[in-house]
């Protein structure tokens, strides 16, 4: 039987020439892609034949003039549209037809001239908003909730009024109308995309603020920002058309649109063919840009783009029936002998506390950690959801949330430098020397509008001086380590085009870019099948072993944990409950906690039987309400009736090679 398989995953796998052309093609045209889109739905071309038509004007339309919109005929004037006057004439005898082709001119670039206005002023101080919070967005969130509660022609009015009419001030005026408008919308989809794994890894990388925000932030919202300034056109260029109707816009005897409305108050009874076709392309105006702003909001909706499916985490121990292999680990005892060299740590914790910053207080939900990454280890952290694994990798990682959670209690040493003493410069630079991250999900861990090359670009050249040249050459070498076949036109490609192990491979190459000390690993495999996982995992532990880095893995999963780590941390209720050698922790669990994981893991019978996993009983106690004495007696069969558990947190105590935070450890399981 012939299988046919795609070569994303399989390393040193070749790509047929017609694949690489059409990933090219499909490269080439982003744009005409979203012209066709936009073509082959009846309100997006309608939309985009009207604004089209309508920015031919605006250029050309001085040229296509029959007549001298300024020349004045008093012999012919308020005449009735006609074969010499397609739209008939006012009242000083001006033709209205070529007064509205050149208008076009004026009065669109009112319109552009407001949005630019608003864009200029608007994005900068909604992104400043974004990534500051603090009090500096909460006055500036105040006083844009302030000028929204004013009508636009009234404000625009007032802005006027104060600074005079005139085409340049119509403008400005119908400009500061829209800011809170681009203030708002900007503030709101920055601090979502900030939230985003790519942009934490940039800040991984030890990216400045301003690199961020122009990178990665600011290129992911032009969809948005593009709809916004489409939609706010119609509303500018109506509010610029209220302004010149009282007079307070364009001067004659320049031609604009509602100026010309303005003109025609006063004959509207007995010549309305005046006011008719001025307003009917200020209507078609504010249509076609209408229409083409609503379907490209369709396209660049953020809700519909990325889904994510969840995945079950205990079934990937098994494919096909077969038990997946285990790597080579130091022994036991070799372990403990290791262990003990505090010069080997790349990174240590020492009654860590970290909190989230809450209206009630700071809430605790990592409490008197001690741990340490040792060069050439691989310390697993595993535990339920809620249980402090990310909050505590991520506080290693210094990506703690800004403004949201603290390292409230302890000591927490990265590559020997206190983490509470370091600068803002200090920390990116811990960011950029010393530390990698791989992310949980790969698909949101790429910058979706920059190609694999210019990601990888800017992990190599952040804090350096290198040539082209050598970006590149380090950009295919690295592509090349995590056996990315081709890595040569791989560069030019786009995250989308490549499949989620494929992904994750990239991911991994841009957290190795500066050989950092410290890999930190958050569910590398989650979201990919198992076969993937096993590639994944073994490349980690290939380059953490060669470049001797200390690694921490988060996961849910115990197999996975039981064939890649050396040393494993139980964290329950924010507290590791039990840390040592993987072999000594799961073949001698201490904790009742650490047995209940274990047994809760599937595992293959020889004899093709099943069981029923157990389930722990009860649930996780939520931050802020732990119970007295031990946080795990509440769930714990061998609690009952003991009043140590009850009244008493145990600390951490020697049980073999590992370490158990428990009263009655040395008790045999049932």
């Amino acid at each position: 039987m012939t299988m046919t398989s795609t070569t994303d995953d399989i390393p040193g796998g070749a790509e047929t020439g017609a694949r690489q052309g059409l990933l090219r093609q499909t490269l080439l045209h982003p744009r005409l892609k979203t012209l066709r889109r936009i073509a082959s739905s009846p309100k997006g071309a309608i939309g985009l034949a009207l604004v089209t038509v309508l920015t031919f004007l605006a250029f050309f339309g001085p040229w296509l003039a029959p007549l001298d919109p300024y020349k004045q005929d008093f012999m012919a004037t308020l005449q009735p549209p006609s074969a010499a006057h397609w739209f008939g004439t006012d009242q000083l005898g001006r033709d209205v037809f070529s007064r509205i082709l050149v208008g076009a001119r004026s009065s669109l670039g009112i319109g552009v001239g407001g949005v630019a206005v608003a864009f200029v002023i608007g994005v900068p101080l909604g992104l400043a908003a974004a990534y500051v919070r603090g009090t500096f967005d909460q006055l500036l969130m105040r006083g844009v909730d302030i000028m929204l509660s004013f009508p636009d022609i009234v404000f625009a009015l007032a802005v006027v009024a104060i600074l005079g009419p005139s085409t340049w001030n119509v403008i400005l005026a119908v400009g500061i109308v829209s800011i809170p408008v681009f203030i708002r919308t900007t503030r709101a989809v920055a601090m979502s995309t900030l939230s985003e794994p790519f942009v934490e890894g940039s800040v991984s990388l030890g990216c400045s603020p301003l690199r961020v925000m122009a990178r990665h932030v600011l290129p992911n919202m032009g969809g948005i920002l593009v709809t916004l300034c489409s939609l706010l056109f119609a509303s500018t260029l109506l509010n610029a058309s209220g302004l010149s109707f009282l007079g307070l816009g364009t001067q004659p005897p320049e031609p604009e649109w509602g100026t010309m409305l303005g003109e025609s108050r006063s004959y509207i009874r007995s010549h309305p063919y005046m006011a008719t076709f001025p307003g009917l392309f200020l209507a078609l105006s504010a249509l076609g840009f209408n229409l083409l702003g609503e379907e490209l909001r369709n396209i660049y909706d953020p809700t519909a783009a990325k889904r994510r499916k969840g995945q079950g985490m205990l079934a990937r121990l098994i494919s096909g029936g077969k038990a997946l292999p285990a790597t080579p680990r130091e022994s036991a005892a070799e372990a403990k002998a290791r262990l003990g060299v505090a010069s080997d740590a790349a990174a240590l914790g020492r009654d860590l506390e970290i909190s989230y910053l809450t209206e009630r207080g700071q809430l605790p939900a990592v409490r008197g950690v001690d741990f340490a990454l040792r060069r050439g280890r691989t310390l697993a952290v595993v535990g339920e959801s809620g249980s402090g694994k990310s909050t505590l990798l991520r506080a290693v990682g210094t990506l703690l949330p800004r403004g949201q959670a603290v390292v409230s209690g302890g000591e927490l040493e990265i590559a020997g430098k206190s983490a509470a003493h370091l600068s803002g410069k200090e920390v990116q630079d811990l960011r950029r020397r010393h530390i990698g991250m791989v992310f949980q999900d790969a698909a949101s861990a790429l910058n979706p509008v920059m190609t694999i090359g210019a990601q990888l670009a800017e992990a190599l050249t952040s804090g350096t001086s290198l040539s082209a040249a050598e970006v590149r050459a380090r950009s295919i070498d690295l592509l090349k380590a995590v056996q990315i076949a081709d890595p040569e036109s791989r560069l030019s490609a786009y995250p989308h085009q490549f499949s989620g192990g494929m992904k994750q491979r990239i991911v991994i190459a841009i957290a190795l870019a500066q050989e950092p000390e410290i890999l930190l690993a958050d569910e590398p495999t989650s979201a990919l099948d198992v076969t993937i996982q096993q590639q994944i995992l073994t490349l980690l532990r290939k380059m953490q072993k060669e470049r001797d880095m200390a690694m921490m893995l988060v996961t849910h999963d115990l197999g996975l944990v039981a064939r890649y780590a050396d040393d494993v941390a139980v964290i329950y209720a924010g507290r590791i409950v039990e840390v040592g050698p993987v072999d000594e922790v799961f073949r001698n669990a201490r904790h009742p906690y650490t047995r209940a994981l274990r047994n809760s893991t599937p595992k293959l019978r020889h004899d093709g039987s099943t069981r029923l996993l157990p389930a722990i009983s009860g649930e996780p106690p939520m931050l802020g309400r732990l119970p007295e004495g031990c946080s795990f007696a509440p769930r714990c069969a061998r609690a009952k009736g003991r009043a140590p558990c009850m009244t008493i947190a145990p600390d951490l105590q020697s049980c073999g090679a590992a370490s158990v935070a428990c009263h009655f450890a040395q008790e045999e399981e049932a």
